[in-house]
């Protein structure tokens, strides 16, 4: 097989891998309500809220995120902060524990 050959290969091989990676999984469906305005109209100005929807946190971690972003010039009230920090907690806080297996 020839370099030009052998190079094709390679790279067609590594376009099928790409093309046969999983999809990332969609963000859940965030409930309405009004720290959602908030999230919507003040986080994503630097990222989308998708990155955000996907995470699991206990609430301590989510103060210490929304308290990271304020530090980082995000445009959040004391107030925005207690609505914003309960709602992620409340919503998309950690996963459930999941039974051992028999």
């Amino acid at each position: 097989m020839s370099v030009m050959g052998l190079a094709f290969a390679v790279v067609a091989t590594r376009g099928l891998e790409a093309q046969s990676a999983p999809p990332a999984p969609a963000a859940p469906t965030p409930p309405p309500g009004p720290a959602l305005v908030v999230i919507n109209e003040r986080c994503s100005t630097c990222h989308s809220t998708a990155s955000v929807f996907n995470q699991r946190r206990s609430a301590d971690d989510w103060a210490a995120t929304v308290q990271l972003m304020v530090d980082r010039g995000a445009d959040l009230t004391p107030d925005d902060m207690t609505m914003v920090i309960g709602y992620l907690a409340t919503n998309f806080g950690p996963e459930p524990a999941k039974p051992a297996a028999k």
